[in-house]
C-alpha cells in the first residue's frame, strides 16, 4: 500500500518535504538536515545499492549520488 501511495503521490509529497525542511533549514535548525541525510541513506540501502550496482558505479558512488 505504502508503495501505491508514494508512486501515486511521491513528487508532490516529495517537493512539500524538501519545502518544509528548506523553512526550517533557514531557521537554522539542524534537525531538518539530519533526518534528510538518514531518509537518504536508508534510501540508498534500500534502492541505491541495487541501482548502483546494475549500472556498474561503486558504493562509494551510489551513496553520494543518493545523498545528493
Amino acid at each position: 500500500m505504502f508503495l501505491k501511495i508514494t508512486k501515486q503521490y511521491g513528487k508532490p509529497i516529495c517537493v512539500a518535504l524538501y519545502a518544509g525542511f528548506a523553512a526550517l533549514a533557514a531557521k537554522k535548525k539542524l534537525l531538518p538536515l539530519l533526518i534528510l541525510l538518514a531518509l537518504h541513506t536508508f534510501e540508498y540501502f534500500h534502492v541505491g545499492r541495487k541501482v548502483a550496482k546494475e549500472n556498474g558505479l561503486s558504493k562509494i558512488e551510489g551513496l553520494a549520488k543518493c545523498l545528493a
